[in-house]
């Protein structure tokens, strides 16, 4: 049995990296893969030693870690509470509904690309739901 990994420690954004990129539902879900080249932080709320960055080239991941680049590149910055984060992976709800609910945050980005990447958005958190997670960080 695997061992649980902590939430978005470099071990687990190594996994996820790699079972997001091999889900054709997170590519499919995009509006425009080619051109989605982006940095993005996901946060957790109330923890700000939580964090992970990811740079996406042309719809796949190219990198994920715990933070590495400076507020000023990252294109979005998205955060939301432990449970939600465990709540999407384990499919229990979309992401996209809880973002409608509040429990998703954008703290920098436009809302637009939550709307035409919901389906991206969605597939990426459900893949989280993959990797053996420790979520007590």
């Amino acid at each position: 049995m695997t061992d649980k990994l902590k939430f978005f420690s470099q071990e687990w954004c190594d996994d996820a990296r790699e079972a997001v990129n091999a889900n054709p539902d997170m590519l499919a879900g995009f509006k425009d893969p080619s051109s989605f080249t982006n940095k993005i932080e996901f946060g957790v709320i109330g923890r700000d030693d939580v964090a992970s960055h990811l740079e996406f080239k042309e719809g796949k991941i190219i990198s994920f870690s715990p933070r590495v680049f400076d507020q000023s590149e990252l294109w979005l910055i998205i955060n939301g509470s432990f449970q939600t984060w465990q709540t999407a992976a384990a499919g229990e709800e979309e992401g996209g509904k809880l973002l409608m609910k509040g429990q998703i945050k954008f703290a920098k980005g436009p809302m637009s690309a939550a709307i035409e990447n919901a389906d991206a958005l969605n597939a990426f958190l459900r893949t989280w739901g993959q990797i053996p997670t420790d979520w007590d960080v």
